[in-house]
């Protein structure tokens, strides 16, 4: 039995005649006639009662035109959501979350993606940006993130960039720099260096961006102390504990207590690039239409480099 017997006996039943049901198909009657046999023949019961004043439903058809109708609707709608799901507009999408990272703009995004796309169901995966490559190789997750520069890129992942943000020096609002207008990384040398890492022990990116940034610059400040977590990170810089190089992106530039700062020093390389990871040869829609709207939705300010100067 196929759909179309389905579709040849719906069309007989809804009309009681041939003629008409053969006009609605655009089939021939003695073709349409011999399917409706031949659907009889398979399921071994007669489903219309034939005589010279035309055909009726009997019992068993009237039973068979209830179930036929919901099996095609089921089918026309398989056909739509696999055509939508090929769109990119129902589905499951699984993006990996780091929210010191990713606050500053992560919830306009899945509101606009919720949007324009409401039959895709998102689910957030929070992990530190050293573990999501790891989690897009093994398929947990469908998009990751990472920092321009802070970590290889295997070759079967794919990226572009979708934020781009200027790093600030960040101090507490009673902090002696908070007075100032801009401060220089010589400033810093110095201070009490804070930076923020998942797990204590474990290495940060955010600590070897900082460094990079002293050392390019022929600085070598005082050992960077890693805080766990974000929260203790935000409350101890809040206390004037100590002081850190942030992105604008990030989640500690909603804070009240903190204040951020133009650094004197230039460079691409006091920029953060932020870029979407995914699996090469994936060929999700959904992947594509989220990573789309977060570029048009994420700050991307151009680093101002010095004459003679190229950025990275």
């Amino acid at each position: 039995m196929e759909l179309r017997h389905l579709r040849y006996f719906v069309a007989v039943a809804e009309a009681l005649n041939y003629r008409k049901a053969s006009e609605r198909l655009r089939v021939a009657q003695p073709s349409l006639s011999s399917q409706i046999k031949d659907l009889e023949y398979e399921l071994g019961v007669t489903l219309l009662d034939r005589d010279t004043g035309g055909v009726r439903l009997n019992d068993a058809g009237a039973a068979f035109l209830e179930e036929a109708r919901l099996i095609l609707a089921h089918a026309q709608q398989a056909i739509t959501v696999a055509r939508e799901a090929a769109k990119g507009r129902r589905g499951r999408l699984t993006i990996a979350y780091y929210a010191p990272l990713l606050m500053g703009f992560m919830p306009a995004s899945l509101k606009a993606f919720h949007d324009s796309f409401p039959d895709v169901e998102v689910t957030l995966r929070e992990l530190p940006l050293g573990d999501q490559i790891a989690a897009l190789e093994s398929g947990a997750i469908q998009i990751g993130f990472a920092i321009k520069g802070s970590t290889p890129i295997p070759p079967d992942l794919k990226h572009v960039e979708v934020a781009r943000s200027p790093i600030r020096a960040v101090v507490g609002r009673e902090h002696r720099l908070a007075r100032v207008s801009r401060v220089a990384l010589a400033d810093l040398v110095n201070e009490p260096l804070l930076c923020l890492t998942p797990k204590k022990g474990s290495g940060s990116v955010h600590g070897e961006i900082m460094r990079q940034g002293f050392a390019a610059r022929g600085l070598k400040p005082g050992p960077i102390r890693q805080i766990e977590g974000a929260e203790a990170f935000r409350a101890t810089l809040e206390s004037g504990m100590g002081v850190s190089l942030i992105a604008e992106i990030g989640s500690l530039s909603r804070s009240a207590d903190l204040v951020f700062k133009p650094l004197k020093d230039s460079g691409a390389d006091l920029f953060l690039e932020l870029h979407a990871l995914w699996r090469d040869g994936q060929t999700s829609q959904l992947t594509a239409n989220f990573i789309a709207l977060m570029q048009k939705m994420a700050p991307r300010e151009k680093p101002i480099l010095k004459r003679g100067k190229s950025a990275l």
